[in-house]
């Protein structure tokens, strides 16, 4: 048989599925074991969402849909974002996708050539540097070390910025580490983006699993032009318990949501 694609070959195992495969092979040995490895909620779906589901179904609406979403779905989550950040995207600005993992990619693709260097912060959720390195750009990583909280800082950021340098990716709350970034340090990384004119990816997907005292501040709602250079991802999974629903989308301008849908 003829060889896969070099993208396909030089792909690394998801260390996500490896540790949750032990997990398995472990529990089944008898022993007790706490999963660190898939980030998804210990509750099931609440009731009322899977009722509507099951109700749906059951009133036919079973057909294609636009590749980018519903009307109604993509005007209730701009509501949503309206209601908790702040945030005024058209409902035309929300691409709705199978999962957030799928809106990463295609953002990834729709904005990097072949090299564009993408600055990534560390620890990391394990997927981002594989999707960086399929959507043809070269992963930069940074690593934001435990005594400044595992969040990057902006002289990091500006240190890290080449001629090559087209995106940041932030996550926020970060995933592997339950990091939350600060107005203040969020304000001080975007300048850093203005000024080497650099897009942001911010994934989002933990925003509603903060807690204490900790508030977050979606980055796009830091200024116009914040919100003109970000792609900001999320979805049902964390915030619904709806992982196996499969249902991300992402927020962006208009020429980006555009090529996002197309």
């Amino acid at each position: 048989m003829r060889a896969l694609s070099k993208i396909a070959s030089s792909l690394k195992p998801s260390a996500t599925m490896a540790v949750n495969a032990a997990v398995k092979q472990m529990r089944a040995a008898g022993e007790e074991v706490f999963s660190f490895g898939g980030g998804e909620p210990d509750w099931p779906t609440p009731d009322n969402i899977c009722q509507a589901g099951i109700q749906a179904i059951q009133e036919g609406f079973t057909k294609y849909t636009p590749a980018s979403g519903t009307p109604e779905l993509r005007s209730a989550i701009a509501e949503r974002l309206r209601e908790d950040y702040g945030l005024d995207y058209e409902s035309g600005q929300i691409i709705i996708t199978s999962g957030g993992k799928h809106a990463i990619y295609v953002a990834l693709c729709c904005l990097l050539d072949q090299g564009d260097e993408v600055i990534l912060p560390a620890p990391y959720w394990v997927s981002y540097h594989e999707a960086i390195r399929m959507a043809g750009g070269t992963p930069v990583v940074v690593y934001a070390p435990e005594e400044q909280g595992f969040k990057l800082t902006a002289s990091q950021l500006e240190a890290a910025v080449t001629p090559r340098t087209k995106l940041f990716l932030l996550n926020n709350p970060g995933n592997p580490t339950g990091a939350v970034y600060t107005r203040e340090e969020l304000e001080a990384l975007a300048a850093v983006c203005k000024k080497f004119d650099l897009y942001v990816l911010s994934d989002e997907m933990y925003g509603k699993l903060v807690y204490d005292d900790a508030e977050l501040v979606s980055f796009p709602s830091l200024s116009q032009d914040a919100c003109q250079r970000t792609v900001l991802i999320n979805g049902a999974s964390k915030a619904y318990a709806m992982t196996g629903w499969r249902i991300g989308y992402a927020a962006a301008p208009k020429h980006i949501a555009a090529a996002m849908d197309g």
